[in-house]
Order: structure tokens, then sequence, then C-alpha cells
């Protein structure tokens, strides 16, 4: 019943071409901002699940980047 509904939709075809595009556009940003962080940045956030006193850290690489 729905593929019936879905056929006589007149353009419908366009949307999982977008969807996809949406994605891999998404996912290729993703990357480029993964590749292209500072190792201070990786650092503190790799350490983030094992350290308590974070807020210090925060705080401390926020005023070395003003």
């Amino acid at each position: 019943m729905y593929k019936d509904v879905l056929r006589s939709i007149d353009g419908i075809e366009i949307f999982p071409v977008i969807g996809i595009a949406i994605f891999f556009l998404f996912f290729v940003a993703w990357i480029i901002y993964v590749t292209t962080m500072k190792k201070q940045d990786v650092d503190t956030y790799s350490a983030i699940p094992l350290d308590l006193d974070l807020d210090d850290k925060i705080k401390a690489n926020d005023e070395s980047n003003i």
C-alpha cells in the first residue's frame, strides 16, 4: 500500500540522493575537522574520562588560545 502512495508522488526519487549527499558531506566535514585538530585539544579530550579536575585544564587551554 505505501509503495503505491510513494510511486504516485512526483520527484520522490530525489530524496534518497539528497539524504546520501547530506550524510556524505557531514562525514567528510567531520573527518576534516578531526584531522585538523590541535594535538593539545586531542590530548585534553582523550583525558576527559580519566581526569577529575578537567575544569582547570579547560580554563588553562582557553586562556592560552586568547
